[in-house]
């Protein structure tokens, strides 16, 4: 990524996060002349250009602030159940700001592979949390905060499970459809699956399938 370009995406996430901060202001800076306003030497603004430049390829910030976490991650859509399922490789970046909240790096209760789940802090979705389990290997920490596309795992590439990204709980390793939508056996196309697959198709990924499956349970 060149310099300009790695400017231009600050100028994007400074953007977004004004936005969030105050809808209703009318001007905000963006591209270059937003990156400028922010001093070269602060740690803010080195943190900020480390990040673009290490985002190859990210997916455009939309409205919301939230980016299609699938953007660097050549994927497959499978069924809709608890989340979505998904087989392919690549890395998976957060939806929005959040802090992760917990990591298995293997061994979890999902198919014995990884689990990482992050809590959203900012936009719409603020106070939700996120999981990514199964062919995963996640690549952050607990407590750490992250930005709107900051990898957080990478896809195991052939696992035979694949990988399921969806809305979790905050307890355990629990899905939101488990602990609080109901409606959940195995293979069922749950509500909460539903509300994820849209939210990722909204952002520009590949929604799941359906398979002509009623929905069951609730998501709110």
């Amino acid at each position: 990524m060149s310099i300009d370009t790695a400017i231009a995406r600050i100028g994007q996430i400074l953007t977004a996060e004004q936005q969030l901060a105050n809808p209703a202001s009318a001007l905000v800076s963006t591209g270059a002349s937003a990156a400028a306003q922010a001093p070269t030497g602060s740690g803010s603004f080195a943190n900020a250009l480390a990040n673009a430049q290490a985002l190859p390829g990210s997916a455009p910030v939309s409205a919301s602030g939230y980016v299609n976490p699938l953007a660097n991650a050549s994927v497959r859509a499978e069924r809709i159940d608890q989340g979505v399922d998904y087989a392919g490789s690549g890395t998976l970046g957060a939806i929005g700001p959040g802090v992760v909240t917990q990591v298995v790096p293997s061994g979890s209760g999902w198919e014995g592979g990884g689990y990482v789940e992050y809590k959203l802090t900012a936009g719409p979705d603020a106070g939700r949390y996120v999981y990514y389990a199964e062919g995963v290997t996640p690549t952050v920490s607990v407590g750490q905060t992250l930005s709107a596309g900051q990898p957080v795992a990478t896809i195991i590439p052939g696992a035979p499970h694949g990988i399921e990204i969806g809305w979790g709980s905050g307890v355990g390793e629990s899905s939101y459809a488990q602990q609080s939508g109901g409606g959940y056996s195995e293979g069922a196309l749950t509500a909460a699956g539903k509300a994820f697959s849209d939210l990722i198709a909204s952002l520009g990924g590949p929604a799941g399938l359906t398979e002509g499956r009623q929905v069951t349970g609730t998501f709110s």
